[in-house]
């Protein structure tokens, strides 16, 4: 992929010379997002915004100096700078010969001519992950787009004299126009659930453009946001056997597969990844490169399982051990890393420096699959206490308040917590998996913020922001659980984490990472399914496992999900401990009126007793020190 920055100058008085010093500063911080390339050009508009437009090239399609961005189209009208894989982009230039001709074999000389032909109609023909940039000049706007899943991120901020955007927050703090200043929102949800929620950063005046969603400025500073794909918007006829699934992830494994750089897979061995796998081996002619990462501790190992699913793919499997020792030495790169903070994210960021080393440049991955397909415990939590909620409302609160008592003493003291918010409608948001999913209950979140009359704020938005997500699936009239439950995984947990966390670990090596599960046409698909063809059954993810061929051995499918989650609980005991313990019980200055210093201590401390999961203290340690490093 590529790194993108821009900068729409309204003030007449100002230097092309300063803009473009500003530019070259952004582009600098993403240096590697693109390592390949640089451009810069300055549009100047009479009587108009002055735009520096600048891009970082990491060349995985086309090769040549005929990929180079910016680009423009022939009479420069129209200017492109795009972080994108466009994987329809031969049929789209087979459509669009007609009326222009071609300069390069590029997918960006594609997507210019699309904007070019249909103007912002384009989205709609567009299939691929993206975020671009377009300067129309005829209609004297600039318009940034971004994919319909959020694979691909995009940033800006909307100032009075400037409008600037990036691929990557630290682009727009390494502008200087940006003011440091920690964002209240940004910051409950990220105590709230470990990772940044759209289009909130933990920067105050920054914003991330929402997936789906395109923004255009107009010559006289005005933004407007339009969404112009919702996962629940289109609804087809309903696939009665599921046969569809196939046929769909084939294609787009198929699509995802083109690449003019060395390309592999990573291979955790489970049911997801596998599926990809099997469907890259059954396209490709040659043996397919899969990469897992394994553990001298068996109960996160999965490398005897990848191993099984290399042999029955016949795929050149790389094995990379890691240690304790080798987490402590990579973390101040890892952190280097986060664009934002996320308690994810270290997995993928040392897998990615696997793939590099071993000479990718593109992977495919699993990612998606437990959302679409109920991978997750959610899927399974959130109907119980839908249910139980129902009949509790017959027992009076006293009886209620004693089983809860009586049952927390049986329950790891999360989980507990957890027990009592939902008892007394404390949800972390509004609806059951908000609590399933938060890091830190709402009670922890206040006990963490100083300001109690600042928490209670953002506790009522964050209720108002979540109740939002749900509006949208009564509006799709929406009602079975197993939808619901995937809407949410795929727009909370995913979205807005685990393709973050993909993005930016990855970029950092870099690395593209393709995720076929992610093509709008099979989510789109898998809304329109019955309920009844996606409950369990005895087979976990029936749907996906009947899709593949050869068949998964029950080995595989059968066996207990474990997630790829590096040994965290026993590494922060062991080589990691004094690294946690310098951090936890130091205070970092712009967070000192903002999170206590002496609950933070009482995590950690609590962590050290066996009392709370490795998570809680993690993700303060990750907050401290990329506060530190970024705005200190």
């Amino acid at each position: 992929m590529c790194g993108i920055a821009g900068l729409l100058d309204f003030d007449g008085n100002g230097q092309p010379g300063n803009s473009g010093r500003i530019l070259r500063l952004m582009l600098d911080s993403i240096r590697h997002r693109g390592p390949d390339d640089r451009g810069e050009e300055l549009i100047a508009n009479e009587n108009g915004p002055t735009l520096h437009l600048g891009h970082q090239r990491f060349s995985i399609i086309d090769l040549s100096p005929g990929g180079h961005q910016p680009m423009a189209n022939d009479d420069q009208s129209f200017w492109l700078s795009t972080n994108s894989e466009i994987y329809n982009y031969i049929e789209l230039r087979e459509e669009l010969s007609d009326q222009f001709r071609f300069n390069s074999q590029s997918d960006t000389e594609v997507l210019l001519k699309s904007y070019e032909h249909w103007g912002i109609d384009c989205l709609e023909k567009l299939r691929g992950m993206f975020a671009f940039a377009v300067w129309d000049s005829k209609k004297r706007q600039l318009i940034l787009a971004r994919d319909r899943l959020g694979i691909k991120p995009l940033y800006y901020i909307a100032g009075e004299k400037q409008f600037l955007f990036a691929s990557e927050v630290r682009a727009l703090l390494a502008s200087g126009l940006s003011d440091s200043e920690i964002n209240p929102t940004g910051l409950y949800h990220y105590l709230s659930f470990g990772h940044l929620k759209s289009p909130e950063t933990l920067i105050r005046n920054i914003k991330e453009l929402k997936p789906g969603h395109y923004l255009v400025v107009d010559s006289d500073g005005n933004v407007k946001e339009t969404q112009y794909w919702h996962p629940l918007d289109v609804l087809n006829e309903p696939d009665k056997d599921g046969q569809a699934i196939q046929e769909l992830l084939h294609e787009s494994v198929r699509f995802r597969q083109v690449s003019d750089v060395p390309l592999g897979a990573f291979l955790s061995g489970g049911i997801d990844s596998s599926a990809i796998v099997s469907h890259m081996a059954s396209i490709s002619e040659e043996p397919i490169d899969t990469l897992t990462i394994g553990f001298k501790e068996k109960e996160f190992d999965e490398s005897e399982h990848s191993a099984k699913i290399s042999r029955l793919f016949n795929t050149r499997h790389k094995l990379l051990t890691l240690d304790e020792e080798q987490l402590l030495d990579a973390l101040p790169s890892a952190i280097n890393a986060m664009d934002q903070p996320t308690m994810g994210g270290i997995n993928t960021f040392l897998i990615s420096r696997a793939a590099n080393e071993a000479g990718l440049k593109v992977v495919l991955s699993g990612l998606g699959g437990d959302e679409l397909f109920g991978g997750y415990p959610s899927f399974q939590l959130v109907p119980k206490l839908l249910e139980k909620k129902k009949w509790m409302k017959v027992y009076p609160q006293i009886l209620l308040n004693l089983g809860t008592k009586l049952l927390k003493f049986s329950l790891p003291v999360d989980q507990g917590i957890k027990l009592d918010h939902w008892l007394n409608g404390k949800l972390s948001g509004a609806h059951e998996y908000y609590l399933i999913r938060a890091l830190y209950c709402q009670d922890q979140v206040s006990e963490l913020f100083q300001d109690q009359n600042l928490v209670e704020k953002e506790t009522l938005k964050n209720f108002e922001t979540t109740n939002s997500a749900l509006e949208n699936l009564n509006r799709a009239e929406v009602n079975d659980d197993f939808s619901l439950i995937s809407y949410l995984e795929t727009t909370h947990y995913l979205q807005n984490m685990l393709l973050r966390d993909t993005d930016m670990m990855s970029m950092a090596h870099p690395l593209e990472v393709r995720v076929p599960f992610m093509v709008h046409k099979l989510v789109e698909h898998m809304f329109s399914m019955p309920e009844n063809l996606k409950k369990f059954t005895a087979t976990p993810k029936s749907l996906l496992v009947n899709s593949m061929q050869p068949p998964l051995p029950d080995s595989i499918v059968h066996r207990k999900k474990m997630g790829f989650t590096l040994p965290f609980e026993p590494w922060m005991r062991g080589a990691m401990k004094t690294e946690m313990k310098s951090v936890l019980l130091t205070s970092v200055k712009p967070l000192e009126n903002l999170i206590s210093q002496a609950a933070t201590e009482k995590i950690w401390h609590q962590f050290l007793a066996g009392k709370i999961s490795w998570s809680r203290p993690w993700a303060l340690y990750v907050l401290k020190r990329w506060v530190d490093k970024n705005i200190s």
